[in-house]
C-alpha cells in the first residue's frame, strides 16, 4: 500500500497520535476521574463551612495568636477569605504518606494547611480551652506537629453517595485531633469571636461530635 519508507512511517506515526488520544479518552488518571465524581483528592485546597445554625462560617485563620508556639488566631467567618488572601482555604496533605492525587478515605489522618502569606501554617491544638464545653484551643502554627499529635486530623464523613467511604465535595464531615493519642476532641465552634475582621464564631475542640447541634460538622467546599 505505502511506497516509500517515508509513507510507512508518516502512516505508522499517525496511527501512534490517534491510539494515544483515544488512550487519553478511554482511561482517565485516577486523580482526574476522581475530580469528576467530586471525590476529595490529596493536594487539593478546600473550604470547611461549619453547620451551626445552617452557616456556622468558614474556618479561617484570623490575627497574631498570643498561644507559645502558635502563629495565628483561628475563628470562623461569615464569607471565605474576605478577612485576606486565602485566610479561608485550607490544603489537605496525608498525614500517614498517601501521595497527592490519592483519594481521602473516611477515617483518614490529615494534616489541614491553611494558604494565607508566604509561611504556610497547620491547624493545630494548644492548651485548654476556658470556653465552656470545649477541650483545647484551636489555633495555626508553622510547625508540622507542635505537640505530639496536636497537628494531625482524623477526618470522618457523615454520609456520602455512594456510601463507598470516600469523602467527596458538600459532605458532612467530623474532624478529630490525634493530640494525646486521638483525644484531642472534636473541631467546633463555641460562642462569638472577640476577634476583629470580620469574625463570627470561636473556634476550639469539643469532646463530642457535635457539642451543639451543627458545631462540630463542617461541609467540604472547593476553594
Amino acid at each position: 500500500m505505502f511506497r516509500t519508507t517515508k509513507q510507512r512511517l508518516a502512516a505508522c506515526t499517525a496511527a501512534a497520535a490517534v491510539a494515544a488520544a483515544a488512550a487519553s479518552f478511554a482511561a482517565p488518571t485516577a486523580a482526574t476521574g476522581a475530580a469528576a465524581r467530586g471525590e476529595l483528592t490529596y493536594g487539593t485546597v478546600i473550604l470547611l463551612q461549619n453547620q451551626y445554625g445552617g452557616d456556622g462560617g468558614y474556618l479561617d485563620t484570623n490575627g497574631v495568636s498570643s498561644q507559645p508556639g502558635a502563629t495565628y488566631n483561628v475563628s470562623t467567618n461569615d464569607r471565605p477569605n474576605s478577612r485576606g488572601p486565602a485566610t479561608s482555604e485550607w490544603r489537605v496533605v496525608s498525614a500517614t504518606g498517601k501521595a497527592t492525587g490519592a483519594r481521602v478515605i473516611s477515617g483518614d489522618v490529615v494534616y489541614l494547611i491553611n494558604q494565607y502569606g508566604s509561611h504556610h501554617t497547620y491547624l493545630d491544638t494548644n492548651g485548654v480551652s476556658d470556653q465552656s464545653g470545649a477541650k483545647y484551643k484551636v489555633s495555626a502554627t508553622t510547625t508540622k506537629d507542635r505537640g505530639p499529635g496536636t497537628g494531625k486530623w482524623h477526618i470522618f464523613g457523615v454520609r456520602s453517595s455512594p456510601n463507598d467511604g470516600h469523602i467527596r465535595t458538600d459532605d458532612i464531615v467530623h474532624l478529630l485531633n490525634d493530640y494525646g493519642s486521638a483525644n484531642g476532641g472534636f473541631l467546633d465552634t463555641n460562642g462569638r469571636s472577640s476577634q476583629g475582621g470580620g469574625a463570627k464564631y470561636g473556634v476550639s475542640t469539643s469532646p463530642y461530635s457535635d457539642r451543639g447541634t451543627g458545631t462540630g460538622s463542617w461541609k467540604v467546599l472547593h476553594s
